[in-house]
């Protein structure tokens, strides 16, 4: 396994570490539910904006909830898709793929 692979598995590990991103990550994998409140996205019936994660999570501040997309943004997990001024968050499978694939490395 090249020393890349190891630092970009290691990085991932970090992120999935947290229990609150992993929820979010199921959250988006189920898709909409029929009691989020905000509109379906045009670009992809799938995406969810934070607001309705905030339902499916229960009891998270607006920033706390921010701060766990960004950092799973910034990992490659998801996908920011803006509408006007709503936003919302899609899987990026790939991604996971990806990780898995670094991780057959180790087998």
């Amino acid at each position: 396994m090249r020393q890349y692979d190891e630092f970009s598995v290691a990085q991932a590990a970090k992120v999935l570490s947290d229990p609150i991103r992993l929820h979010i990550l199921r959250l988006l994998k189920e898709g909409r539910r029929e009691f989020y409140q905000s509109p379906v996205c045009s670009a992809n019936a799938h995406a969810i904006c934070p607001e309705d994660l905030k339902l499916g999570l229960g009891d998270i501040s607006s920033s706390k909830l921010s701060y766990h997309l960004k950092e799973l943004k910034d990992a490659g997990f998801i996908q920011e898709c803006r509408e006007g001024k709503r936003i919302y968050y899609l899987l990026q499978p790939d991604r996971f793929k990806s990780l898995i694939d670094s991780l057959r490395g180790f087998c």
